[in-house]
């Protein structure tokens, strides 16, 4: 978190969804923001899922919401909400990104 977010305690994840500082691993993490009941637990995602050779390294790991990161699961290519989202190599740094391919 800190490396990513400093000591902000709220975070979007890549699809746009809440995480809280004090939400982690916490699948029954809400706080009251702009007067609504928002879920804002979260863990860590591979980008490049380990069933797909994805490693542990630091450049394969990113925070996101637990409800995102479900969604996504161990795919490659995977739909949230409306938004169609491929994990693909960057041809920059030879380390996989997630892109989206609908807009």
């Amino acid at each position: 978190w800190e490396e990513c977010y400093g000591n902000e305690q709220f975070a979007e994840d890549f699809h746009g969804n809440l995480m809280c500082r004090d939400g982690y691993g916490n699948e029954d993490f809400y706080v009251n923001r702009w007067g609504k009941i928002i879920y804002c637990g979260w863990n860590i995602h591979h980008i490049l899922p380990v069933a797909h050779g994805g490693t542990n390294t630091k450049h394969n790991l990113i925070c996101t919401n637990i409800v995102t990161n479900e969604k996504a699961g161990n795919r490659i290519t995977y739909w949230i909400d409306d938004v169609l989202y491929q994990v693909q190599k960057n041809d920059k740094f030879g380390q996989h990104d997630i892109f989206i391919l609908n807009r």
